[in-house]
């Protein structure tokens, strides 16, 4: 049987996903036969050897360290691929560049008071977070949505120096400090310093904190997180679009969010009332029971699993009895999380609109509006609204399209919406019929190796179920959606959602990425020139995982250029251009893309005319 590769709960960072290594260790290759100079080693790995008969598989960076300790150095990493050293040479960098405007960042706490503060945790989470969940309620706090509000602004005389994943600096604000980590975690340093990516509390980014803004209205732009993500997820990207005429607003979801500072809200029942114990208490339950939540909810509603699941690794279901039934209450399970989270998107642009309007207007829909009525006046084009998110947040996009009426168009990536998990109908006792497909303009994008989405879908709901006994069907109630990944089709249920739906359409399948590579705004985490080993998507049901290198970086004579992000930036600003604003010079940049080789391969509908 194949190895299933164990998983990390937070999905939306790179790296987080531990697999089994389908290579066998050096010292098992010697004990099977192999010569140490033989020994193979995993893409991007060197091999060492100690005293002649001591190998090992390392980092470069590592292998320098031990031959200063005396081992020796017998084989450097494999040469880059050939379609890799071909784009190397390739001239990218007029696909992407920064926009006319400085980037402005400023934060506001979204409230609901016709939703409860969590109700998907208060079904699907551990006893432990439904007793402080009373303690919340009792106070009387509804749902709350943190979120960072990114806009056009003033720009002054400098740029912001280079960063690493930016090609080009943003131009400087002509007043306020640049943004920080502590900023995107509302001033709690806790919360800061417990970061997913390990980054200093006072790493700055390219955004202004309270910059003016500049004059004009534009765009709306819904960026949502994947399982586990918040605030950082998506900030470059954000800043990126503020400096091309959007107003771009991230969030943190309560449901699922793995540090979510809503309770720095000063208007906060709970934060207010309560002592400091109970609010560290609830960040914690938040952090370990929201992403955590997710798969405990796969096992148990497929497997009758109710056993513990760690931080990095999914019990192997493969000696597990399928539950009859398991794969509809999988779907009723996630079909109600994209139902919280579309009425935490549907509220973050209803006070948008609010924010946008006339100051004395703003102040009667959202009170004081968290300060900022009267400071986006006429910013706001509530008109033309887009939503763009990654995985879970992917799919919370497609059901934002599809439920939330002032969405225009979305861009989903590294996940399509399995029809059992839409919500409002998703599911066959709820007496509503599921949309045919999204009803308007949407741009999937997913990489041609996602081993997580794989696992989730193509192994633990559907092989893996299949053998414990289960009907793939009751998970997956479409032909489309059961079929395995092929070299054409490497992730069937993205490629359902592409055909199912109903206007314009693209699906974009970037070559040699994972789930994470292309969406993750993770400065720090890697420096120019770094490769990434990654697991090959097994495209036959005799075929193993196998690992691999990602592309990453590239030169473009100018520079090092981090080609995921400026593929995503290039196929997002284009496609926005064009949807929300009308320029149908970007539809045909859309098509007539410059990423030969970093394109795996592109289908669309509707944009050809």
């Amino acid at each position: 049987m194949r190895i299933l590769a164990v998983l990390a709960l937070a999905a939306c960072i790179p790296g987080a996903v531990a697999f089994a290594d389908t290579h066998p260790s050096p010292l098992q290759q010697v004990r099977d036969g192999a010569d140490p100079g033989d020994v193979q080693c995993a893409a991007g790995l060197s091999l060492v050897i100690r005293d002649a008969s001591d190998p090992a598989c390392v980092t470069p960076s590592s292998a320098e360290k031990l031959s200063e300790r005396g081992w020796s150095l017998e084989r450097g990493p494999a040469a880059p691929a050939p379609e890799t050293a071909e784009l190397i040479g390739a001239a990218v960098s007029g696909a992407y560049s920064p926009g006319p405007f400085a980037a402005g960042a400023v934060p506001n706490f979204v409230t609901d008071p016709a939703r409860p503060f969590d109700q998907w945790g208060s079904v699907y989470k551990n006893s432990e977070y439904a007793e402080i969940l009373e303690k919340i309620d009792a106070s009387g706090q509804r749902s709350t949505v943190p979120t960072m509000i990114y806009y056009p602004a003033v720009p002054g005389e400098q740029r912001v120096e280079r960063a690493a994943f930016h090609p080009s600096p943003l131009l400087a604000a002509d007043r306020g400090e640049r943004s920080t980590v502590l900023d995107l975690h509302m001033g709690n340093e806790k919360l800061a310093g417990q970061n997913q990516l390990m980054l200093d509390a006072s790493h700055r980014y390219q955004s202004f904190v309270g910059a003016e803004p500049a004059g004009g209205s534009f765009p709306l732009v819904v960026l949502v997180h994947g399982l586990g993500g918040g605030l950082m997820t998506w900030n470059m990207a954000a800043e990126y679009l503020a400096s091309h005429g959007y107003v771009a607003v991230t969030l943190a979801h309560t449901s699922d969010s793995a540090s979510t500072p809503v309770f720095e809200d000063p208007n906060s029942p709970f934060a207010s009332s309560a002592d400091r114990a109970d609010i560290d208490r609830a960040y914690e339950l938040r952090a370990t029971a929201g992403p955590s939540a997710v798969f405990n909810n796969f096992m148990a509603n497929l497997y009758g699993y109710d056993g513990p699941i760690s931080q990095g690794r999914m019990p192997d279901p493969s000696g597990l009895t399928a539950v009859p039934g398991g794969g509809v209450e999988s779907g009723r399970t996630m079909g109600d999380l994209f139902e919280q989270r579309t009425g935490d998107v549907a509220a973050v642009i209803r006070t948008m609109a609010a924010l946008g309007g006339p100051a004395e207007q703003c102040r009667e829909q959202l009170g004081d509006g968290g300060g900022l009525c009267g400071f986006l006046e006429g910013a706001i084009d509530s008109d033309s609204v887009g939503v763009m998110g990654h995985s879970l947040g992917s799919m919370t996009a497609q059901s934002a399209l599809a439920f939330v009426p002032e969405v225009d168009t979305a861009i989903s990536f590294n996940n399509g919406m399995p029809k059992r998990w839409e919500p409002f109908g998703g599911i066959p006792d709820k007496g509503l019929d599921p949309p045919a497909g999204v009803p308007k303009d949407i741009m999937f994008v997913i990489g041609s190796d996602d081993f997580f989405v794989y696992n989730v879908f193509s192994e633990i709901h559907l092989r893996l179920y299949e053998e414990a006994g289960g009907d793939a069907r009751e998970t997956f109630p479409l032909d489309s959606e059961r079929v395995r990944p092929s070299p054409g089709n490497p992730q069937p249920v993205a490629a359902s959602a592409y055909e199912r739906a109903q206007e314009a359409k693209v699906l974009l399948t970037f070559r040699d990425q994972g789930h994470g590579n292309a969406t993750d705004d993770v400065p720090g985490t890697q420096a120019p020139g770094a490769q990434a080993p990654g697991m090959r998507v097994p495209l036959s049901a005799d075929a193993a995982p196998e690992q691999y290198r990602a592309l990453l970086w590239v030169s473009d004579g100018g520079g090092d250029v981090y080609l995921p992000h400026q593929m995503r930036n290039y196929f997002v600003t284009a496609w926005l251009d064009w949807q929300l604003k009308g320029d149908d010079s970007a539809r045909l940049a859309v098509l007539d893309h410059p990423f030969e080789n970093g394109v795996m391969a592109m289908a669309s509908e509707g944009l050809d005319s």
